[in-house]
């Protein structure tokens, strides 16, 4: 059977490569400095003189264009990428981690855990929006704290509560792989469980380990733009008076998005079609990824099934 070529790995996979790339080296060959406004301004076109004022739409001067405030928008992009990219990753790992854990403890044990299904089950029903709201809700506007103590907290309040989802699929995952008769035969020869877990059923997970770390990315970048909607942005929010306005302090993709947001029915559409634009192409190239290793996983399989 001719093997079909793989399109969602390898679009995502560049895809998020590039995204990577943007992330380590944005801040770096950003057109402007994060503070550069544009300002009112004379210019004399045609002989007549006419006034230049922000928003400036996009030109050969600003490729995408400025904000209301002048700010250019490609250099918020620029400087908001590593938050964008590593925050996401940084949240799935701790996640992962957590899960990886709690799932080969509890999956390896020879009684089911009732009390940690309970919480499966309970936590399975609860949208992690609502939890997440209110514990950034108090410290994210105007904050006090600086902006890497309210990313840390972030990273670890949101890692946290995702973990009981990871922590399930790796559960069955185990119980599956602990039924088999390998691991059974090693066990009536006397394995340990840490051998049993680092040597037969490890080593069955990488596979699943890789595509519910991608998953994850997705699930947290969607809950980053949520959470934008409501003016909660990554890193803190400034909020300003008369007129109440909400801005984020590390221009993160998500909290751009819900900076301007006001703008989707005015005549400046490119101020939030920007970062509209960025944040679904980093959410797709997520999910592009995943399906990709999915589909690359169940070929191998379906190849080799006695692996």
């Amino acid at each position: 059977m001719q093997k079909r070529f793989n399109w969602s790995l390898w679009i995502g996979g560049i895809l998020v490569a590039l995204l990577v790339l943007i992330g380590v080296i944005g801040p770096y060959i950003a057109p402007y400095e994060l503070d550069f406004q544009e300002k009112l301004r004379n210019e004399v076109v045609n002989g007549k003189t006419i006034i230049v004022a922000p928003p400036l739409p996009p030109s050969a001067e600003h490729w995408l264009g400025t904000d209301k405030w002048g700010y250019d928008l490609l250099t918020l992009l620029l400087h908001g990428a590593p938050y964008t990219v590593f925050v996401t990753l940084a949240v799935a790992a701790v996640r992962l981690l957590i899960g990886i854990f709690l799932g080969l403890y509890i999956g390896v044990q020879d009684k089911p855990q009732r009390w940690w299904l309970a919480i499966e089950n309970a936590w399975s029903y609860m949208p992690i929006f609502i939890p997440v709201y209110f514990l950034l809700k108090g410290i994210s506007i105007n904050p006090l704290m600086p902006t890497s103590t309210l990313v840390l907290f972030f990273i670890v309040v949101v890692g946290v509560l995702g973990a009981p989802s990871v922590a399930s699929s790796i559960r069955q995952k185990t119980e599956q792989i602990k039924e088999s008769q390998y691991v059974l035969a090693a066990v009536s020869l006397g394995a340990g469980r840490e051998q049993i877990i680092f040597r037969h059923i490890l080593p069955h997970l990488k596979e699943q380990i890789i595509i519910i770390l991608v998953t994850e990315m997705v699930a947290i970048m969607t809950l980053m733009g949520l959470l934008g909607m409501f003016d909660l942005f990554v890193g803190g929010t400034k909020m300003t008076m008369d007129p109440v306005l909400f801005h984020s302090i590390t221009h993160e993709w998500a909290g751009l998005l819900g900076s301007y947001r006001g703008f989707v029915y005015s005549n400046y559409t490119w101020i939030f079609l920007t970062p509209l634009v960025a944040f679904v192409i980093a959410v797709g190239s997520f999910t592009l990824l995943a399906k990709g290793l999915r589909e690359k996983f169940e070929q191998t399989y379906h190849r080799t099934p006695f692996i």
